[in-house]
Formats: structure tokens, C-alpha cells, sequence
């Protein structure tokens, strides 16, 4: 009997330890489950208040693009993805989202103004026109000025000055700011500010009025641009596309040229920040993402003037044929009542094309930027005493910040085949006179 009972006392404690170990094992494979269940669960909670962070930030900060795609036919700026050189315009925040501007028949005496300019009603009034210009101190423009000992004739061929202050208005894109104060924009890859002295190239190269409406001229902040303002002011050479307030920026500037009166507006597409647009009471330039305001400024301007110039920052750097939102705006424009559209940024030439007779000259490349070289040009207008206007193309090479004129047959030849195969529906004869192909 004693022993059956320590038989099965021996069973039981064989069994009692089976099962004691079965449990030993399912508990230490059940934990680690749980911990991982714990960990994830946690997890998931810090990638959901993340995220939510994120989304509350991206909420309050708007947007910039180095180039934004091209808004749709109507104008209206599309969606764009960020990324650091341009400040789209959205929603309320835009600065001329307004549809519904309707021009002044009268231009505000503060804010445009009207220099009179002697000229026989006989010939014609010409209107000349370059493209991007920089005189930054470290730029080779402005080294190349100090090396010939400030002799404009050692910066551009004398032909070529000789057009630009034979011309009754000539125009450029000032592409920096005149001033030595101001601080420098952060996370910005080029930034350009010319010492105020610097304004005497300028006068040297026959310059009545420049557009200020850039993607450079607040590369140095408010101070920068104000000191820009006074110093063009100083040595009596108009300006457009920026000022003090909206209402100095979008203001256009008048001619009184003979018989006939010009305006002059412009705008740009190529904004680095939102900061960068012009308020009721803040200084900055004016933008065309959505055109209803320089619209406006057009229709201002056709009112109180017999020809409309409209010059415009815009399109691809670097890329020789218009996007489709830079054509798709020329038109608009001219619906409004430009007479003529001028364009810059690309940094290259880009082609012509008229609509409804009207001149559209979508990029004159760089003028006097770089020592690089590269085709440029002059445009003129000759807006004749009959009222119809002939355009003309003086071919010019800007090479190791040298910027000359074509004079050999063959090579303006080859100049003037190279612009006809960049631009729509042209003819372009030996004498660089565009017209419209029939």
C-alpha cells in the first residue's frame, strides 16, 4: 500500500511540474507579445500628434516655389509644391486676387507722373528696350566697369550706346537694389546690391526708366529698396513695378513724347516671398500670378495715354521658349490695352509673336549680367507719325561682360534665323524689321 501511494505521489508531482512549466512558458512567450503591442500602440500615438503638428504648421506657412507651373486659361495660379525661391500667391492672401478692379480713368498726381520730352510730330518717336542688367559689387559687370577705369566704352561697343541714347525712351531690368544698407535674405541663392555711385553706368548708357519688379530688388530687405527708390529719384531716371505703397507700385509712368503720350507699367511673376508684394502701406512690388491688378493698371493707363507698354518678369530661367501661362498673359494685356509686351528672367532671348498686331517680345535675355557669352539684343519700337508702329531687333552678343553689336552680314544673318526659329508666325528682314507672316 505504501508503496502505490508513493507511486502515485511521484505522478502527481511529475505532473504538477508539466504543468507548471507549460505555464512558465506561455507566460514568457505572451509577454513579449504584449510589449510589442504596447510599444506600437505607443508609437502610433506620437506619429498621430506628429502629424497633426505637422499639418497645423503647414497650415499657417505659406508656400514658395522656384518656378510654379503655369496657371490655367483663366489665369488663376494652380497648385504648386514648395520649394525656395518664389512666393505664390494664395487665396485671400494674394495681393490682386480682387476680380473686380476697374481702372481710374485719371492717374493719381501723387503717384504717376508725366515727363515731357521735345519731338518733332514728323518722325518717329523710338522706344528702346534691353534686358537684364547687374551691377552687384562683386558682380563682373560691376569688376569690369573698375578695370577699364569706369569707361562705358570698355563695357559696350560705341554702336550700341550710341542706340540706347539716341532712343527717346530707353528701358531695362534693373535686377538688384542701390544701397549699402540692408541685410542680406537668408536661404536665398543669389543676392545682388550695387553701391548708389553705381547709378552713373546707367546715365552713361542713356537710361530714362527701369523696372523694379524683380525677383532681386528686396534681395536686401526695406531699407535696401527705399534707398533704391531715392537714389533713381536722384539721378532722374523713372522706375516701375515697385514703390513705397501698392498704389506708388502699380502706378504707371507717362510720356509726353511730341504729339503723343506713353505709359509704362510692369509686374512680376517671379516673387521670392509674399513679404516681397506691396500693401496699402507697405513697400514692395507688383505681382501677376492672378493679373487682375496690373490689369487695372493697363486699362489706367490706356486711358490717360495713346500707347501701352507693359514690361514683365517672368517665365524659366535658362529656357528659350515661353511657357504657356506667359503667352496666355501677353493676351490678356493686350486685351486690357497694352500696345506692346516686353520680358525678362529667363536669362536667355526668347522669340516674338504679335497678337492683334501688337508686339510681344517674350524674353530680351541678359544685356549686362554675367561674362558669359550669349545672344542679346536691343529692341525698338518706331511708333510713327501715322500711328502704326514698326518693331526692330538690333542683334547684339554680350561676351566676357562685353556687349556689342553684329555688323557682319553673315553673322546677323545667323543671329536673326536663330530668333525667327524661337518665335511664332514671323518674318524677320537683313535690317532686323519683324513683322507679322501673312
Amino acid at each position: 500500500m505504501k508503496k502505490k501511494n508513493l507511486i502515485i505521489l511521484t505522478v502527481i508531482c511529475i505532473l504538477s511540474l508539466s504543468v507548471l512549466s507549460g505555464l512558465l512558458v506561455y507566460a514568457f512567450d505572451l509577454q513579449p507579445k504584449r510589449d510589442l503591442k504596447d510599444k506600437a500602440e505607443k508609437q502610433g500615438n506620437e506619429l498621430n500628434t506628429e502629424l497633426n503638428s505637422d499639418l497645423n504648421t503647414a497650415a499657417e506657412v505659406s508656400p514658395t516655389v522656384t518656378e510654379a507651373a503655369s496657371p490655367t486659361p483663366s489665369g488663376t495660379a494652380p497648385s504648386v509644391t514648395a520649394a525656395p525661391d518664389q512666393a505664390v500667391p494664395t487665396g485671400t492672401a494674394s495681393q490682386d486676387t480682387s476680380s473686380n478692379i476697374t481702372a481710374t480713368p485719371t492717374p493719381a498726381a501723387e503717384e504717376s507722373s508725366l515727363t515731357e520730352i521735345e519731338h518733332s510730330d514728323t518722325e518717329p518717336i523710338i522706344l528702346g528696350f534691353a534686358g537684364d542688367v547687374n551691377l552687384d559689387e562683386s558682380s563682373y559687370p560691376a569688376i569690369k566697369y573698375d578695370a577699364v577705369g569706369k569707361d562705358i566704352n570698355g563695357c559696350f561697343s560705341a554702336d550700341l550706346l550710341e542706340e540706347m541714347n539716341s532712343s527717346d525712351i530707353m528701358m531695362l531690368n534693373n535686377e538688384f537694389s542701390y544701397s549699402t544698407r540692408g541685410t542680406k535674405t537668408l536661404d536665398k541663392s543669389y543676392t545682388f546690391r550695387a553701391d548708389p555711385s553705381r547709378v552713373e553706368i546707367l546715365k552713361k548708357m542713356g537710361v530714362d526708366i527701369v523696372s523694379l519688379a524683380n525677383n532681386h530688388a528686396l534681395d536686401y530687405g526695406p531699407d535696401a529698396l527705399l534707398d533704391t527708390f531715392d537714389t533713381l529719384d536722384n539721378a532722374g531716371i523713372d522706375y516701375i513695378g515697385a514703390g513705397k505703397n501698392l498704389d506708388r507700385a502699380k502706378a504707371p509712368i507717362y510720356y509726353s513724347v511730341g504729339n503723343k503720350t506713353i505709359a509704362y507699367v510692369a509686374a512680376s511673376r517671379v516673387v521670392f516671398s509674399m513679404d516681397w508684394y506691396a500693401s496699402e502701406n507697405g513697400l514692395g512690388m507688383v505681382g501677376t500670378y492672378d493679373p487682375a491688378l496690373i490689369l487695372a493698371s493697363i486699362k489706367e493707363a490706356k486711358a490717360n495715354s495713346d500707347f501701352v507698354v507693359i514690361f514683365v518678369h517672368w517665365g524659366v530661367e535658362r529656357e528659350s521658349h515661353p511657357e504657356d501661362y506667359q503667352r496666355n498673359l501677353a493676351k490678356q494685356y493686350i486685351d486690357a490695352g497694352a500696345d506692346a509686351v516686353v520680358g525678362c528672367h529667363p536669362h536667355v532671348m526668347q522669340g516674338l509673336e504679335f497678337y492683334k498686331g501688337k508686339p510681344i517680345a517674350y524674353s530680351l535675355g541678359n544685356f549686362w549680367f554675367n561674362k558669359s557669352t550669349q545672344k542679346s539684343g536691343m529692341l525698338k519700337l518706331y511708333l510713327e507719325p501715322d500711328n502704326t508702329v514698326k518693331v526692330q531687333m538690333l542683334p547684339a552678343v554680350a561676351n566676357d561682360t562685353y556687349t556689342y553689336l553684329l555688323t557682319k552680314d553673315a553673322d546677323k544673318a545667323d543671329y536673326y534665323d536663330f530668333i525667327k526659329g524661337l518665335s511664332y508666325n514671323v518674318n524677320i528682314d537683313k535690317d532686323g524689321f519683324i513683322t507679322k507672316a501673312e
